[in-house]
């Protein structure tokens, strides 16, 4: 009888060490991979050691009945636990399948747990007439139940088995020891008493020890398979993102290069052209419908170039927003021509982002083999270069050729220079008058700009603006000339001088929201009425955006600055947006006026421009005024107002002061 005592004692503890050395290992596997299944399975066999520990102290000790009652509240709270974290965590592995045991935490799977086993002690702890049931609840329903939720556990495994032996065996030891738990309870509820016998108790114990290893072993070795394969697809991961754009799936710089020299080192007659292709503005609409939406529009992009007819050989994203790609099928300027067209057309194609739709537009540099280079790290730096002069001369697309390299480095050093003359204040306003011819008083002074360069003296616009627009500066140096004509309109005012400025403005920079923004901070800054300013924007700004322009336009005029069109006639010009835009005041080109008085067309030209300006309540200024016989012409037509050489060439600040109180005074 010692003897098989004994061996009851030392089997339970060798389960019970088993256990603790597993939930080891599983918690610190948890640890490391920071998964809910193996966190799942360490909660499993912790609560298989309370259970093993709560038993081993029965068997050992002897009790008071109520001590009893806590103890079996105990030993069903860890067996039923075991046995539900096992099946949570087998669930867990299935990813994207929902179940209660998913669904729910780990503390309110536990106090559910902890709900059935009160219900399973405390019914015989207060009616003694339910004893003769306790058995029957609290041992042969507890392991049938424990044996369900094993075969549970076995047959979700079994869903989902692949060729891993660490999945197979615990499917194999978790089916075996549910049917234990099953077997065993159906046998004790046959015949009680042959049950009881310490020698079955013992083989049953021998059995579940067995099992318990058998499943502590094979999901060790199923986590290491699963780190084994998790490096695998890391592996295969690094590969991929060595060769491909994880954004979009087209091959990355580095192995866009590879392939172009394997095909540059292929003999063929048929040229090989790289583009470079560039989103324009992307900027934009990545802020104004979010980053993710923007992602969305470069993959459906790059769908669109893979299923092109023009088949690129390689397509490579490059950049954020930078494409580059590889034709090698074109045999002649026209099919080139064809191509860029046709890439231009699928980028200016609707794309439809959060229930809204939106186009883009984009430039593209073209470089050639192997007329341009003949090695692909060349080929994509020349695109590159000639892209890059397409930005910034505004051009749709524009073909590689030698010497680009060497204006690129002038416009980097003319960049250097520029950011230097905003920094130190190198340019110049000069102020030329506009007269009402009305009243022959001075009108306004239109505000030009000069830059007397350090090392290159005194520039002329003509000198520096076209470098300005190509670096994109124009909306810096805008916005330096309009805070030092505000700051200029507050300290005239102080010398007595309330005179209006007409400012210039850039198309980027008028199209921007944040202007009316600007300018109000800048009047409030320098205490200025926005009556004295007046924004100048040329037609083909007005064009570009009606919509938009005349909102613009609306918000300014709203505020108490008017708004002119310079250069009128020059641009596209549209009698839709005259009568649209809120304007205040047109400005007849300078190009119009100088050949008037010897030019039937022109003086034709003028004298309707004026008379439409007035039919649309617009005043109506005349540039580049040098003669009196054109002066004559224009007071002859009703012009409201001119400017130019006959009445003062642009006037430096003191100059512009003296000539404002000569005005006054007479």
């Amino acid at each position: 009888m010692a003897a098989e005592i004994f061996a009851r004692l030392t089997i339970f503890l060798t389960e019970l060490g088993v256990a603790i050395l597993v939930s080891y290992l599983l918690w610190n596997l948890s640890r490391i991979y920071q998964q809910d299944f193996i966190r799942s399975w360490f909660l499993a066999f912790v609560a298989f050691v309370f259970y093993q520990s709560m038993i081993l102290m029965q068997l050992v000790f002897s009790f008071q009945p109520a001590l009893r009652d806590i103890f079996q509240f105990f030993i069903i709270v860890s067996s039923y636990s075991f046995a539900s974290f096992l099946v949570r965590g087998m669930l867990q592995t299935r990813s994207g399948e929902a179940h209660i045991l998913t669904d729910w935490t780990a503390r309110k799977l536990l106090w559910f747990i902890c709900g059935v086993a009160a219900l399973s002690v405390l019914p015989f702890s207060i009616v003694a007439a339910l004893e003769s049931w306790q058995q029957y609840f609290q041992w042969q329903f507890r392991l049938l139940l424990m044996g369900i939720l094993l075969l549970t556990a076995a047959v979700s495994l079994l869903q989902r088995l692949d060729k891993s032996l660490g999945q197979r065996l615990a499917a194999v030891a978790i089916s075996l020891w549910g049917l234990l738990y099953v077997g065993y309870a159906i046998l004790q509820l046959v015949n009680a008493q042959q049950m009881q016998d310490i020698q079955v108790a013992l083989v049953y114990k021998s059995v579940e020890l067995v099992l318990l290893c058998s499943v502590g072993l094979a999901l060790l070795i199923w986590l290491h398979e699963h780190e084994r394969t998790a490096n695998l697809q890391l592996t295969e991961k690094t590969r991929y993102l060595n060769r491909y754009d994880q954004l979009t799936g087209a091959l990355n710089r580095d192995a866009f290069l590879v392939q172009l020299q394997e095909r540059l080192q292929i003999a063929s007659e048929k040229p090989l052209h790289v583009l470079m292709l560039g989103l324009d503005k992307f900027k934009t609409i990545n802020e104004s419908v979010g980053l993710k939406q923007g992602d969305i529009l470069l993959r459906q992009l790059n769908k669109r170039f893979e299923g092109s007819i023009l088949k690129p050989a390689l397509i490579a994203r490059t950049g954020g927003d930078i494409f580059a790609l590889a034709l090698n099928d074109i045999n002649s300027e026209t099919q080139l021509q064809f191509a860029l067209r046709h890439l231009q057309q699928l980028v200016q194609k609707s794309f439809e982002l959060a229930g809204e739709q939106l186009q883009l537009s984009c430039t593209i540099g073209i470089s050639s083999a192997p007329e341009d280079a003949v090695s692909a790290e060349s080929l994509l730096q020349k695109a590159n270069i000639a892209f890059h002069q397409a930005k910034r001369l505004q051009s749709q697309n524009l073909a590689y050729r030698a010497g680009m390299e060497d204006e690129t480095a002038r416009l980097i050093s003319w960049e250097s220079e520029l950011l230097a003359a905003m920094q130190k204040n190198e340019f110049v306003l000069y102020f030329q008058p506009q007269i009402n011819l009305r009243s022959n008083q001075l009108d306004a002074f239109e505000v030009l700009v000069r830059w007397q360069h350090p090392q290159k003296g005194f520039l002329m616009p003509g000198q520096f603006l076209s470098f300005v627009e190509q670096l994109g500066f124009s909306r810096q140096l805008d916005f330096w000339i309009l805070q030092r004509a505000i700051q200029t309109i507050s300290e005239w005012r102080q010398l007595g001088l309330h005179v209006p400025l007409a400012v210039n403005m850039s198309p980027l920079h008028f199209q921007q929201d944040g202007l009316k923004q600007k300018i109000q901070e800048l009047l409030m800054q320098y205490k200025v009425s926005p009556e004295l300013l007046e924004l100048e924007i040329t037609e083909n700004t007005a064009m570009h955006d009606m919509e938009k322009g005349s909102n613009h336009v609306m918000e300014l005029q709203q505020m108490g600055i008017r708004v002119s069109i310079d250069d009128f006639g020059t641009g596209y010009s549209s009698l839709a947006y005259l009568r649209r835009m809120p304007i205040d005041k047109i400005k007849i080109d300078r190009s119009f006026v100088m050949d008037m008085a010897g030019n039937d067309s022109d003086m034709m030209i003028v004298k309707t421009m004026i008379k439409l300006a007035h039919g649309l309540g617009k005043r109506i200024l005349a540039e580049g005024v040098e003669t009196s016989i054109q002066l004559d012409l224009l007071k002859s037509m009703s012009c409201d107002a001119v400017q130019g050489y006959h009445f003062s060439k642009p006037l430096t600040e003191s100059d512009a002061i003296i000539y404002c109180k000569r005005q006054l005074s007479s």
